[in-house]
């Protein structure tokens, strides 16, 4: 019971980090992009490419946080899935109240990704290691 606090303490701090960032003038598209220069490529799609990562990478991590927490849980990967997607809707919400940034379903989208790409790898490993036990 203990551990679950923890990981639900885990996933909200991130909820609170990932919400931090979104109001950050310095992560919008064009002052990302400044960082991206680079005369092999073009900076525009590098820095497409990379903040598009940066969702996978987040909304893939609170995906499993709150999986962590769920521990015990029936559906627990679904649950999981759903509360990293809403999380996700909701910051693209918050993002349109932002000046210079705005919110976009495609990133609902992109976010979702990220959580169903962890979630699977995470059932992979956890089903591997089972099928390992029982040899």
């Amino acid at each position: 019971m203990k551990n679950t606090k923890v990981w639900w303490f885990l996933a909200i701090l991130w909820c609170v980090v990932i919400a931090i960032a979104t109001r950050q003038p310095f992560f919008t598209g064009d002052s990302t992009e400044e960082l991206l220069t680079n005369p092999l490529f073009d900076s525009a799609i590098l820095n497409f490419v990379a903040r598009k990562l940066v969702h996978i990478s987040a909304f893939g991590l609170l995906a499993f946080l709150f999986w962590r927490a769920l521990r015990g849980r029936s559906y627990r990967y679904v649950l999981a899935f759903g509360l990293a997607t809403l999380y996700g809707a909701i910051d693209e919400w918050h993002q349109s109240f932002i000046p210079d940034r705005s919110g976009a379903v495609t990133d609902v989208f992109i976010n979702s990704f990220g959580a169903c790409l962890v979630l699977v790898l995470v059932y992979s490993v956890m089903r591997n290691k089972r099928l390992s036990q029982k040899q």
